[in-house]
């Protein structure tokens, strides 16, 4: 039951997009007993978005996973795969993204909670 949700003040193309939304279904596998199959992917660009009192290129990744925490080493190793896909291909510097997790034992899907 992840859902990943990235914010950016760039404008991304559809084409782009799917490739993230690709490229995260791919990643998310990297977090044991988590696929695409149950991934949900927010993609919001064009936000007003600003850092270090600038509104050049940034990213804020907030990640929610049900269940309970995973260890550093896990996430520390999901944050750098991930930062390094986005500041590749969004040409964003690791340094202006963000990625926050969020772990949580109460998640509902089809009307009841798991």
């Amino acid at each position: 039951m992840p859902y990943i949700e990235l914010n950016t003040n760039y404008e991304l193309s559809q084409t782009l997009k799917g490739e993230i939304k690709s490229k995260l279904g791919e990643l998310i596998e990297e977090l044991p007993g988590k696929s695409e199959n149950w991934l949900m992917v927010n993609i919001n660009d064009n936000s007003s978005l600003f850092f270090k009192g600038s509104d050049e290129g940034a990213i804020m990744v907030k990640v929610l996973i049900y269940g309970d925490s995973y260890s550093d080493k896990i996430l520390n190793n999901f944050t750098s795969l991930l930062t390094s896909y986005l500041s590749d291909n969004l040409h964003i510097s690791s340094s202006r993204i963000y990625v926050s997790y969020f772990f949580t034992r109460n998640w509902g899907f089809n009307g009841n909670n798991f």
